[in-house]
């Protein structure tokens, strides 16, 4: 057979063309590190670095939504910090208050420091986060959630909604608590029922505020005792608005003496007389706010008997109780916070553990082995060299250099 000249010169360019493409190639793996630069280069690693990217690309969502979650979290935890410490000191003014040396110049005093730590309060309870978004508001975030109103009283804006964010492919988490569920959602008095001192009574009684002593006994209903007898000689009676009777009337009182019916103990200090009546009602939900609010009516009570004394104490210690219900629920979300932040942390470092494990399997997929690739681009440059050197040998021959 014979071979042309033409075909030869073909063939030649043609090997040279594809050690050029080849060594290309591996050119182009090497500068960009990668094994795989389109999928035609490994259908099936293809695949495997697209589920990787996506897996990978997922988890640093959900690291960003942690993140997210963290930081509110932290702001939350911090704001309630500060309620509590406020809380701390309205207390202590409460108890300062109910001291009966103190007089009604010092009572106002202390009633503005806790107007002061009742504003200080609020605007906690109108919290930002770095997003400038209400950390208390629920789902209407961009809602102020507490104000005052003309009447003094505080209103709520806010809904009950816990924003969830998605840390995990099976873990969601809250990255904050309402506002009803922190100030709003609180019972007054001692959480179970609240006590009551009619402000027309005559006498000293100041009633405590007293407890359930026997769940089991406890009966929900209103209450009055009603004092009778005469003085040295006074005597009380229990009945209930759906219990009737429940102790007679013409019972002996005595000052600080215990007094129990239905599950609930309680007692009236002082000296009560005939005709004075106290109130034992079902507790209701009440924000924290207002009953701070209460303290500060009863310190700025202004007073100059006995009576009237009492009548500030008997507003004093409900509101002392009410102040203690209403940290522990700041307490109690506190312990819910610090729970949710130990899980997001958690969460974190599987999620930074899962990110690195894809990242290596990806890396050994789709990246390059330099020290192989090397090898192969020296053989490719030693082809493609041979190649020419053979092609232009070849270009160099002629029948006529033999004539």
């Amino acid at each position: 057979m014979r071979v042309s000249t033409a075909y030869f010169t073909q063939r030649g360019l043609t090997s040279i063309l594809e050690q050029q493409a080849r060594l290309a190639d591996i050119q182009e793996q090497v500068s960009s590190g990668k094994r795989i630069l389109k999928p035609s280069d490994d259908p099936s690693g293809s695949a495997q670095i697209l589920r990787l990217e996506q897996a990978l690309s997922v988890t640093n969502q959900y690291q960003r939504n942690a993140g997210n979650a963290l930081n509110r979290l932290t702001l939350e935890e911090s704001t309630l910090d500060s309620v509590q410490d406020s809380l701390i000191r309205i207390r202590e003014i409460a108890i300062q208050g109910a001291n009966p040396i103190i007089g009604n110049t010092e009572r106002l005093a202390l009633a503005q420091e806790v107007r002061e730590r009742l504003n200080e309060l609020v605007s906690l309870g109108n919290t930002k986060d770095a997003n400038q978004e209400y950390l208390f508001s629920g789902y209407k975030v961009t809602t102020k959630p507490f104000t005052e109103a003309a009447d003094g009283t505080f209103v709520y804006s806010g809904d009950q909604g816990q924003r969830s964010l998605q840390i995990s492919s099976g873990r969601q988490m809250m990255d904050s608590n309402s506002g009803n569920d922190v100030f709003v959602n609180v019972k007054n008095g001692n959480g179970t029922f609240q006590t009551n001192a009619n402000v027309l009574n005559g006498g000293t009684g100041v009633f405590d505020v007293g407890q359930v002593v026997d769940p089991t006994a406890y009966v929900t209903d209103t209450y009055t005792i009603t004092i009778g007898g005469t003085p040295g000689n006074l005597t009380y009676g229990v009945t209930g608005v759906a219990s009737g009777v429940v102790i007679a009337a013409g019972t002996a009182f005595s000052d600080g003496g215990s007094i129990q019916f239905n599950g609930i103990q309680t007692g009236i200090t002082g000296a009560p007389v005939a005709g004075d009546t106290f109130t034992i009602s079902p507790s209701t939900t009440q924000d924290m706010f207002t009953s701070v609010q209460n303290l500060v009516t009863a310190l700025e009570t202004t007073t100059s008997s006995p009576a009237g004394q009492s009548d500030i104490l008997n507003l004093l210690n409900p509101s002392l109780s009410e102040i203690d219900l209403a940290f522990d629920n700041i307490t109690r979300i506190r312990t819910s916070v610090g729970a949710r932040l130990k899980t997001i942390d958690d969460q974190i470092n599987v999620n930074e553990g899962f990110k690195i494990e894809m990242a290596s399997t990806l890396s050994k997929v789709r990246d390059l082995d330099i020290a192989e690739a090397a090898v192969e681009l020296q053989s490719r440059l030693i082809a493609l060299e041979a190649a020419q050197t053979t092609y232009t040998r070849i270009q160099g021959l002629s029948l006529f250099d033999h004539i």
